[in-house]
């Protein structure tokens, strides 16, 4: 991992991220270096928003060509009555902004047609937001020519869906792959109607997956697929396999390699507890209460990894410090998120020496 870019991120602003066990600097890194391509800023585009952009995406470019209107407002709950008439990438790229000046935030007020509209642009995950097949078939197509992943959801009175999809690759469905046949013409909201919740928990979802996966975090891979019932509380989690028949994706031959091992650099020094013996440290044990109680070490400091950064102060950084866990797992989450902060005389105790 590139310390110095660590370095440049907002240690306060993403504390709640880097306090959990299995999030680390290197994955907020990942946040802040992705760029994604939000089609459609209405029910589920506007739902996903606060938390896309609160959570550090570095780039978001939103592309709309609607108009607010007073029959949004009550799913579309970033725009106000005041910005009946504008445009929605507009006023959703301004509010992004307002919430996080970390993001750069890009607002095309334009419908897209092809997806060659985009072609040579970058994207680290396109989020379809939009309302309609047609756009759904032509972002899936551009999913597949650049190798992209591709979230899309939609909803529909009391239902929702939400998938992830990337048939670029051999052993990764296309979004075809579920859904051969598409209708030419379904009722949207406007005419079917819909409870604003159920757009709001459908984006927040689609907005869930597109973090996990930015992150390199597991729980987040093409293939898996949501079914909403939001009326009698149901829901269906299935996996959906390539079709090795799809006229859509069928040809693409490249393996696909899980964003949870790209990029990962070895950057954390792990040692024995006998080459720690000559040295002057203390040892920081981040393990739980309840993992210390049933195997303590003798003259070990105990924090907690989820308290490092409100309790890293306590650290001195004048003596070598090695952190150790069950597993090496959370003790390099801690050294990472030390390094960022400054920290230079860290390591990890590999817990399996003791």
């Amino acid at each position: 991992m590139d310390k110095s870019a660590a370095l440049d991120i907002d240690m306060e602003r993403y504390a709640r991220h880097l306090a959990l066990p299995d999030f680390s600097v290197f994955a907020q890194k990942r946040l802040k270096e992705a760029h994604v391509l939000m089609v459609g800023a209405g029910g589920l585009g506007a739902a996903a928003l606060p938390y896309l952009a609160g959570a550090g995406i570095g780039k978001i470019s939103i592309c709309d060509d609607d108009k607010i209107s007073v029959s949004n407002l009550h799913r579309q709950t970033i725009y106000k009555t005041c910005d009946a008439g504008q445009s929605k990438a507009k006023i959703a790229a301004d509010y992004a902004m307002m919430l996080n000046p970390d993001c750069a935030i890009v607002a095309l007020d334009q419908r897209m047609q092809v997806p060659h509209d985009f072609k040579g642009v970058n994207f680290d995950l396109i989020f379809d937001g939009s309302d309609n097949f047609a756009t759904k078939s032509l972002l899936n197509a551009l999913s597949i020519e650049n190798k992209t992943p591709l979230v899309s959801a939609s909803v529909n009175q009391y239902y929702g869906q939400c998938g992830i999809f990337n048939g670029g690759y051999a052993d990764t469905p296309c979004y075809h792959c579920l859904f051969p046949e598409l209708p030419q013409e379904a009722r949207n909201c406007n005419e079917a109607g819909v409870l604003g919740t159920a757009a709001g928990l459908s984006g927040i979802y689609q907005a869930h997956l597109t973090l996990l996966f930015l992150a390199g975090l597991e729980g987040a891979n093409p293939g898996m697929f949501l079914n909403f019932d939001l009326k009698s509380h149901r829901l269906q989690n299935m996996y959906v396999y390539k079709n090795a028949e799809c006229p859509h994706c069928a040809h693409s031959g490249e393996e696909w390699n899980k964003s949870n091992n790209k990029g990962k650099a070895d950057m954390v020094e792990i040692i024995s507890y006998d080459d720690l013996q000559n040295k002057d440290h203390i040892i920081v044990d981040v393990r739980t209460d309840g993992e210390v109680a049933q195997d303590p070490i003798e003259g070990a400091l105990h924090i907690e990894v989820s308290e490092i950064p409100a309790r890293h102060e306590e650290l001195p950084k004048d003596k070598l410090l090695a952190f150790v866990c069950a597993g090496n797992v959370r003790s390099v989450q801690a050294v990472e998120y030390l390094a960022a902060l400054g920290y230079k005389n860290i390591i990890v105790l590999d817990k399996f020496s003791l």
